[in-house]
């Protein structure tokens, strides 16, 4: 490697590495400045929208890498507001923020600098001589003595090759030639496991079951030398019905190595007589061929680690790993769904294509079955297309997974008022949400309108239920009061004001005044989002609409449907229009001039709808 180059990579890479370290103890301080809440109080604060996972929180606090801007203005959303009394999380204008996003920024310029510098690096190995030289020089200088060279490490030695031998504990059976078990072990056996460690070059270990004198039951040793046994002989003189047992598990667990024997290999009962079985005995000639057969066939199935010799194995298409194992990588795979599932969700948030928005919300629900914000984010995507079967059933899997998340009860409620199903359902929907989260605006809000919906008498038009339109106001005015008076609740207090006055046949001087000073604050909302928010725009539309102002309304109302995507027009003018039909439905309740605006915009709707 060229060493301007390897140095140049080092320098950027250690200037990410302690910025982030530096990064990360900020962050942790601020953690602590604000009550050092748990891991698990900061997931139950993240924002809407917004999930901030147990294991994510503990990778990114702990610098172990760098969270997206996303997840890091979620987290510190949380952490600046968490020891504040009404404990939600801070606005994303919030002026605190703004210094976490510049640090985000310049740690990710350090990021993208190291890794640029790293992929132009390039081997280069220095000529012979300098390397002696260096070494040379290095090792002593003319005016000192010469330092003692470091001795080698010792080479590692090889795991020793542990054999097991399976094998009857107090006779061979009557019929045996060769009935006595220490000569059986000293003659043959101890042989094998000498000829087996020369030929493969490691040191053996040789162990018989019934030499054994640890106390206690002994399934547990002898099961367990049928896990981890490198190679496993299996003797099979005398039937012995417990090493028939044996031979049985170790088929069941290992590929191999595994060798039967047997003095008599006619004796060899049950399906073990269809397995190769090496025959041996007591004779000179006899034992050393049985030695050597044994020998050659561990060695061969040592050499040749895919070779499968157990008739249980051979053919299945399974493998054996241990529980822990099983149990870690099964955690690992769970925490990799999550973790794409969640880079999935974040890329369809920025997805301006409908199709490919919701293609990534389906593949994120394929990668994690287990994730509620990935089925809460399709039922929105599904309700706002006006396909509300499947919305309210991703909504419902949504709670089922996590029935503590407040804003898949919000939507569920939605979803079932716009599908018709009985106002009993969508209201538990919004109970539920409210109880889980009484500071949510936006549950307030569209509670408000699930009352205005219910206030209407469709056998008898122009008339209302009182008591459903003053609690729709009542959930606005909360909305509002949450939201900081945000436009869309105080536009539908004043709507409801409007409506109110006009079924109790009192002035509605007061409500129209109301829009017109809400023209300023909706003019400035359209403003504010570079005129491409729709409902800042229909809102704009109708404080124009409603005092008689019908060429400026109706300007507005048009470049508020062009902004909406064909295939979401149906929801999104169904749900405008209404108001503006209610307005209608009460014989005087606007000046002529408005009235005549108001039907033309209803007419207007009709045609896109159409």
């Amino acid at each position: 490697m060229v060493a301007g180059d390897s140095a140049a990579t080092r320098r950027q890479s250690n200037a990410y590495t302690q910025a982030l370290a530096s990064f990360t103890e900020d962050l942790g301080a601020l953690r602590i400045d604000h009550g050092n809440p748990s891991l698990r109080d900061i997931e139950k604060r993240a924002p809407s929208g917004r999930p901030l996972s147990i294991s994510a929180l503990s990778e990114v606090l702990n610098g172990k890498r760098l969270a997206s801007r996303d997840f890091l203005i979620a987290l510190v959303q949380v952490l600046i507001t968490y020891d504040d009394s009404h404990q939600r999380p801070a606005s994303l204008n919030d002026p605190r923020l703004e210094p976490w996003r510049a640090r985000w920024r310049e740690l990710q310029i350090l990021k993208n600098t190291a890794k640029r510098t790293q992929g132009s690096d390039r081997t280069v190995h220095p000529p012979a001589e300098t390397v002696d030289h260096l070494v040379t020089t290095s090792a002593a200088g003319p005016d000192r003595e010469s330092l003692p060279l470091p001795l080698p490490e010792p080479e590692p030695q090889p795991e020793p090759l542990r054999i097991f031998v399976a094998m009857p504990g107090s006779t061979m059976g009557d019929t045996a030639e060769w009935p006595h078990i220490p000569a059986i072990r000293r003659n043959l056996l101890d042989p094998v496991a000498e000829r087996i460690g020369q030929q493969i070059g490691r040191p053996t270990v040789l162990s018989v079951e019934k030499e054994k004198t640890a106390t206690g039951a002994i399934h547990r040793s002898m099961f367990s030398e049928a896990l981890e046994a490198d190679v496993y002989i299996a003797d099979l003189s005398g039937a012995n019905p417990n090493v028939y047992l044996e031979l049985g598990v170790r088929w069941a667990l290992r590929d191999g190595v595994t060798i039967p024997i047997c003095q008599k290999v006619s004796e060899v009962r049950y399906n073990a007589s269809s397995s190769r079985v090496i025959q041996y005995g007591p004779m000179p000639d006899e034992l050393e061929d049985s030695i050597r057969q044994i020998t050659e066939a561990a060695v061969t199935g040592l050499k040749n680690p895919q070779r499968v010799d157990s008739p249980v194995r051979d053919g299945a298409d399974f493998m054996l790993v241990s529980r822990e194992s099983h149990v870690s990588l099964q955690a690992e795979i769970r925490r990799l769904r999550e973790q794409q599932a969640e880079d999935l969700i974040n890329a369809a948030r920025s997805e301006p294509s409908l199709v490919r928005r919701t293609s990534l919300l389906q593949e994120a629900v394929a990668r994690n079955p287990a994730s509620s914000q990935a089925h809460y984010e399709l039922g929105v995507l599904r309700r706002k297309e006006g396909r509300y079967a499947e919305a309210e059933d991703l909504l419902r899997t949504s709670v089922r997974l996590k029935a503590g998340f407040a804003p898949a009860w919000r939507e569920l409620g939605v979803t079932l008022s716009k599908m018709g199903a009985s106002d009993e359902a969508a209201i538990d929907a919004f109970d539920q949400a409210v109880s889980l989260d009484d500071h949510d605006s936006e549950t307030w809000a569209t509670l408000g309108g699930l009352h205005r919906r219910r206030a209407r008498n469709e056998r008898r038009p122009g008339s209302f239920d009182i008591a459903q339109l003053e609690r729709s106001l009542t959930c606005y005015l909360k909305s509002g009061k949450l939201s900081g008076n945000n436009l869309y609740p105080l536009m539908n207090v004043a709507r409801l004001e409007l409506l109110l006055a006009g079924a109790r046949k009192a002035d509605t001087g007061p409500a129209i005044d109301r829009f017109k000073q809400l023209e300023l604050l909706a003019r400035f909302e359209a403003q504010n989002t570079g005129w491409s928010d729709p409902w800042a725009l229909f809102d704009l539309a109708d404080t124009m609409l409603l005092t008689g102002r019908r060429e400026e309304g109706m300007a507005e109302l048009r470049k508020a449907v062009a902004l909406i995507p064909p295939e979401e027009q149906e929801p999104v003018l169904t749900s405008v229009i209404g108001p503006l039909e209610d307005v209608l439905a009460i014989d005087g309740l606007l000046s002529p001039e408005a009235t005549d605006a108001v039907r033309q915009a209803r007419a207007e709707y009709r045609r896109f709808l159409s």
